[in-house]
């Protein structure tokens, strides 16, 4: 809108108080929302035509009936503020679970986007498949998947060696019967945040001493942190852990706290108890 007029105009026409959708998550005044595209096809259009001033890459914006976008909100009395939005494919044969990521500039380096990768990967852990964002990635993208590869992956790794983490021993020395939780054990010792979300500064690892499978191949360990086993080659050479010739991980405790010092690895920011 070009003018201070036109946007109070339109204010008072639109009925809108948040997005044309079920809301999915909500913590605290962030509230994510499912909006189906074939249902609200000209609110998605206009969500995507908004979110081209950021990226150039974005290219669809019309055809938007077989996405499906989630935008996080923040919720005050009158109306619910956009934050940021990510789609996907309501069908994708590919297992892709985001399509593209927008977090709008003023709210941007707050978190929102690494809640909404973690959303995500969620989605796909709720539908017991190994997701994975879209190809190619942007530079900014690239950038922020990195991040959140490595950081799932040293939060798997220090989770192994918690006493409550067998179930994650057992998938990384290759127990076909054995499932990775959805949520990794882990201790919480300091929190701070904005209004819903709640940020753990740090992350205790137990100095208790639990057996853990000295080697393990990267397959075991990607499922073991619900990631690809792409993804998960990119995050181990951005954590600087040893990938061996023959294809199999040399498992240190050293060099895994070394990773979480070195990347500032924090717990997730998506607390899956407030998912509805």
């Amino acid at each position: 809108m070009r003018s201070t007029a036109t946007y109070h105009a339109h204010r008072k026409a639109c009925t809108y108080t948040h997005p044309p959708g079920r809301r999915v998550y909500q913590r605290g005044a962030h509230i994510l929302w499912e909006v189906d595209g074939a249902q609200a096809k000209l609110y998605v259009q206009n969500l995507c035509l908004f979110g081209k001033l950021f990226i150039d890459h974005k290219t669809v914006f019309f055809d938007v009936a077989p996405f499906v976008v989630y935008v996080l909100t923040d919720a005050t009395s009158q109306f619910d503020h956009a934050l940021g939005f990510f789609s996907k494919e309501k069908v994708s044969y590919d297992d892709f679970n985001l399509a593209c990521i927008v977090v709008f500039p003023p709210y941007q380096r707050k978190g929102y986007g690494t809640l909404l990768m973690e959303y995500s990967y969620y989605l796909s852990r709720s539908a017991a498949v190994a997701g994975t964002p879209e190809r190619p990635l942007s530079e900014l993208g690239l950038k922020g998947y990195m991040a959140f590869w490595s950081a799932q992956l040293v939060r798997t790794l220090q989770a192994a060696w918690e006493p409550g983490g067998d179930a994650i021993r057992a998938v990384l020395a290759g127990d076909a019967a054995a499932v990775a939780p959805v949520v990794a054990v882990r201790r919480r010792t300091a929190a701070r945040g904005w209004a819903g979300e709640v940020r753990v500064e740090r992350m205790v690892v137990s100095e208790d001493t639990v057996p853990l499978p000295p080697r393990t191949t990267l397959a075991r360990l990607a499922a073991a942190a619900g990631l690809r086993p792409d993804d998960a080659t990119l995050a181990l050479a951005q954590a600087g852990l040893l990938v061996a010739d023959d294809g199999t991980l040399t498992l240190s405790r050293e060099a895994v706290r070394a990773a979480a010092a070195r990347l500032r690895v924090r717990p997730p920011i998506l607390d899956e108890a407030y998912c509805i």
